[in-house]
């Protein structure tokens, strides 16, 4: 395996012409000097056509320095949209072929063709072979080391899970070279249709020997058959089926306040950072008593997330903790004043529906095993939900229950949104959510390429594809049942693991959906998780998966569970899966890591990973919880649901993160990165000194070439309490630069630069306050402010700051914690601004030592500088100094409502905000919707805490951010609705007496 890889590495190393041609480039230019070049359809709006097609020619330059041998990469030409830059597509080329280790003299060799072979003791050998994996991994048990099996070319079906432990430590399992061997976990039929009864195409055949149908797949070509769903629509296709909303939702809160919770406060530091028992201490974050303590909860409404198969039992789930927090943790919990029980998540039980808008659901006579799908309110996960029961008659339907609580619900790693006011409501609006899916009911089976499956009849129900009412035609060709969640199995014990195992030039197929098999929360990240994957790895040692190929596989490809050390996954595809590409998830006793219990020093090198999470949203291409001493490193990432790389929390540290390409990411969520951390819960490791400790190692995040479109913001979203990162030496474009909301702490940010496109307003940096000594340093960056003339958003004007003297209640007293040097920012005139409790020129902000404002960049300029932060081969010559900013325009503010806003400093404009608070132009619409000052500010108080509010045609949206404006983060003040109001009738803000005065709108 060592072989293999370092050989692997000489051959990159060695390949030469991996740049796009000069005919690429030379085209792009053309086609911009005539016009006719075009930014990407998800690109802001603002940037100009010839600035984003340069960027993304360049993104695609940079993934073939990555990866040359997977040039010319057509999937990332077609992600990146260039041909709309007037760029012609390379030439469709099929999969290359990675070098393989070459059999060595004293190799034990079997060899295995399931087409061909026989399964026979004195069987093996290339001319007779084997016709089973797991009959030759039995057989190689006698042989001596080093032993290899080879796979023939085809497919490879399995009976079970092929079990690897420790008696085959030193085994590969290698493709045959130059053939194709495909492992599946189905099973292969060509079934005797017969005409079915019921209206449509529909075909029915009986298969009396199969079991389970776990999912279908078509043998050639390699597509998913879509199980029965309303409404229709291939989840490899489309990502808008869905329908909007539920009529209502049931509850269920007798499971409130019952948590069993573990609590340890960890603030008493001693000089040498122990508590009074020895133990170690926490006291870094400005989230003082929440991120310092260790809360977690056990049963009650989290009952649910029992999956986590942790050897010291169920694990528990930070969000039922008595001293959970972040973004909306506990918002509107059921609790009460209860706070001495853990948090209560709510999960629905149930749900009515509106006959009339969806008639076919009346039609269903028997749910029992349909699946609800349903997006949490703020479009975070999907949850999925076994229906049992139906009523025709109320037109609602029950959810089947498994273990005292609701079936399913658990794939995220939080309950729902709920609207604290309606909780005694009995019409269903408590509980609040998104769009919703229903599949696997007889009656929905109405459309090409839908299948349903009878297991009281074993009776399979297809509708093929390509074919008509009016010209029935029986399918044809061989299908493949899935029937198997993880197709091989590395396993051992931390005391004597399974090593030196190389899987090498496989391709997998046909694993199960995973969504109804139990989950856990790995920690405070958002996330849940089923700890399993169609290769699954716990208790090993130096094993590698290399050259592989997973694709349309229903659950996580490859699972790094638990104890591992030095395993890798490189140089391998992963496209079309149902949930993550890799994942690893470690195990901790509550907050204590100390018995090495998890991943370290796993690599995830030079994948390339597209079209994941079809099934579930929340899913990576790298995921990683309890996990340290990660490398995930020259990487392609692209066209995925949600986060590209997800880290769960901040366990033990010293990851490294460099060299990847990422675009295309968040593309059905939001409120996320293309890379995103969490970091709330606490926990001890010997990472960083060897001795028991809450600090981690530093995180190192650097050379990335990161597009943030879709439902991005910044290139790295360092999400609640994220903390110990260097993040250096990026290229972040149309992306926000670094931000800190919730308690983060002792992080850098430098040499990076930064393309700002026109979003939410964070612009450079966000950032919230620290504990002195535990803050930012942001240095030597370039950030490019096409758009907005905010540099970015400060929790004060003196930074770092001086704070010395204890804050309220006695905690320690927070400060900007903020050291800026060095930077240049590149905006459209001289009004460039810091919002540090106002809006503050950049030229009397005196705590940026060192720092420029200056013109904007050429594209020559700006790509000249990510070509250098990227160790990019230069194609211009250096750019000359940077020049001065013209002088600022006079400011009008109009003479409207909307203008009187402005000038008041109501920076949040337009119908888009966050903060569940409508702004002062939403005031300015309500007054002109209701015509009165009174029922103007009547309807202020009635949209104030919601997300979105509808007066007439118009919906405001008040959960997401603040869209291109001048300081403003997330949303305005707490009265600026009420302003506008005032300011439509008023067009001052001097109240004596106002609702006296006619109410006329000026």
């Amino acid at each position: 395996a060592c072989f293999g890889m370092i050989a692997l590495q000489v051959v990159l190393l060695s390949v030469s012409g991996a740049s796009p041609s000069h005919r690429m480039w030379a085209e792009l230019t053309s086609a911009c000097s005539r016009g006719v070049c075009f930014r990407h359809s998800n690109s802001s709006a603002a940037v100009s056509n010839t600035t984003d097609c340069k960027g993304r020619l360049l993104a695609y330059e940079y993934g073939l320095q990555l990866q040359p041998l997977r040039g010319p990469m057509p999937d990332v030409f077609d992600a990146l949209e260039l041909e709309s830059c007037g760029v012609t597509p390379p030439p469709a080329v099929s999969r290359p072929q990675m070098p393989q280790r070459a059999p060595q003299q004293g190799d034990s060799e079997l060899y295995v063709d399931y087409n061909n072979g026989t399964d026979s003791p004195s069987g093996g050998s290339e001319s007779h072979p084997l016709k089973t994996l797991a009959f030759a991994v039995a057989q190689s048990r006698g042989l001596p080391p080093p032993r290899t099996i080879f796979l023939r070319g085809g497919i490879h079906y399995l009976a079970a899970t092929v079990n690897l432990t420790k008696e085959d430590s030193g085994l590969t399992i290698r493709g045959y070279a130059g053939e194709e061997a495909w492992v599946s976990g189905g099973v292969p039929i060509t079934p005797q249709w017969t005409r079915s009864a019921r209206t449509g195409n529909i075909w029915e055949a009986m298969l009396p020997s199969i079991d389970h149908v776990l999912g279908l797949n078509t043998l050639t070509p390699f597509r998913r058959v879509t199980r029965a769903r309303e409404p229709n629509g291939d989840p490899e296709l489309c990502t808008a089926c869905w329908h909007a909303s539920m009529k209502g939702w049931h509850k269920d809160l007798s499971c409130v306040g019952k948590a069993e919770v573990v609590y340890k406060d960890l603030r008493d530091c001693d000089d040498a950072m122990k508590l009074p028992d020895g133990a170690p201490c926490k006291n870094d974050s400005a989230m003082w008593d929440s991120y310092n303590t260790y809360s977690n909860g056990h049963g009650g409404c989290c009952s649910v997330w029992e999956g986590d198969g942790s050897p010291y039992g169920p694990m528990g789930d930070y969000f039922c903790g008595n001293a959970s927090a972040g973004g909306w943790v506990g918002y509107d919990d059921p609790r009460g004043p209860n706070t001495t029980q853990g948090l209560s998540p709510a999960l629905p039980v149930g749900f009515d529906y509106d006959a009339k808008a969806y008639p076919i659901l009346t039609t269903i006579k028997n749910p029992a095993g349909a699946l609800l799908h349903v997006w949490r309110a703020q479009g975070w996960f999907v949850n999925m939900f076994e229906v049992e029961t139906h009523d025709v008659g109320a037109a609602s339907m029950t959810f089947a229950q498994q273990n005292g609580h609701v079936k399913g619900g658990w794939q995220g790693g939080r309950g729902w949104q709920v609207d604290g006011s309606k909780i005694n409501s009995t019409d269903g609006d408590y509980l609040l959510a998104g769009g919703w899916m229903l599949e696997g009911a007889l009656e929905l089976l109405d459309a090409p390429n839908e299948y349903f499956w009878d297991p009281a009849t074993h009776t399979l129900f297809l509708w093929p594809n390509a074919t008509t009412r009016s010209a029935p035609t029986p399918p044809t060709g061989t299908f493949v049942v899935v029937n198997l969640h993880t197709l091989v199995s590395l396993n051992s014990t931390p005391g004597d693991p399974i090593s030196n195992v190389t899987i090498e030039g496989l391709s997998f197929r046909d694993a199960a959906d995973i969504s109804m098999m139990p989950w856990g929360v790995p920690s405070g990240g958002d996330w849940g998780l089923h700890r399993g994957g169609a290769v699954f790895l716990e208790g090993t040692r130096d094993c590698v998966v290399m050259n592989c190929k997973f694709e349309r596989l229903d659950g996580n490809a490859v699972f790094v569970s638990g104890f591992n050390r030095n395993a890798t996954v490189q140089d391998s595809e992963f496209s079309w899966l149902g949930h993550s590409a890799a994942a690893a998830w470690g195990y901790t006793n509550e907050e204590d890591g100390t018995d090495g219990l998890q991943p370290h020093y796993t690599n995830f090198v030079r994948n390339y990973v597209r079209e994941i999470g079809i099934i579930q949203k929340q899913s990576s291409a790298w995921f990683q919880a309890k996990t340290a001493q990660s490398v995930v490193e020259g990487n392609v990432i692209f066209n995925g649901p949600r986060a590209g790389i997800n880290l769960n929390d901040g366990f033990g540290g010293n990851s490294n993160i460099s060299n990847n390409l990422i675009f295309n990411e968040c593309r059905e969520t939001g409120d996320h990165g293309p890379i995103n951390s969490w970091d709330r819960t606490a926990y001890i490791s010997t990472v960083l000194t060897g001795e028991p400790s809450y600090e981690a190692a530093m995180n190192h995040v650097t050379q990335n070439f990161i597009i943030a479109n879709y439902g991005s913001s910044q290139g790295f979203d360092t999400d609640d309490g994220s903390s110990w990162y260097n993040i250096s030496h990026n290229f972040f474009f149309q992306a926000d630069g670094t931000k800190m909301d919730y308690g983060g702490h002792d992080m850098v940010f430098a040499d990076n630069v930064i393309y700002v496109r026109q979003s939410d307003g964070q612009n450079c940096f966000n950032q919230g306050s620290y504990l002195p000594g535990h803050g930012l340093t942001y240095e030597r960056n370039k950030c490019i402010l096409p758009f907005s003339k905010s540099i970015g958003h400060l929790s004060g004007c003196e930074c770092p700051g001086n704070a010395t003297e204890p804050g309220p209640n006695g905690n320690p007293q927070t400060e900007c914690g903020v050291i800026l040097q060095g930077n240049e920012y590149f905006g459209i005139d001289m009004n460039l601004t810091i919002n540090c409790g106002g809006q503050v020129a950049f030229q009397d902000f005196e705590s940026d030592v060192g720092s420029h404002q200056w013109a904007l960049p050429t594209d020559d300029e700006l790509f000249f500088w990510a070509r250098d932060r990227l160790d990019m081969p230069q194609v211009t010559p250096p750019p000359p100094p940077p020049r001065p900013l013209p002088p600022a325009p006079h400011h009008n503010w109009p003479d409207t409502c909307e203008g009187r806003c402005g000038k008041a400093g109501h920076c949040c404009v337009g119908l888009v905000c966050g903060c569940s608070q409508p702004n002062c132009d939403m005031g300015c619409v309500l007054a002109n919707s209701t015509g009165t000052l009174t029922g103007c500010l009547a309807e202020c108080a009635k949209a104030s805490g919601k997300c979105s509010y509808t007066v007439g045609k118009t919906t405001f949206q008040m959960c997401l951010n603040c869209p291109n404006t001048d300081g403003c983060i997330a949303c305005d003040t707490h009265d600026a609705c009420e302003d506008g109001c005032h300011f439509a009738f008023n067009k001052s803000l001097d109240l004596s007496n106002a609702l006296a005065k006619p109410q006329k709108i000026l």
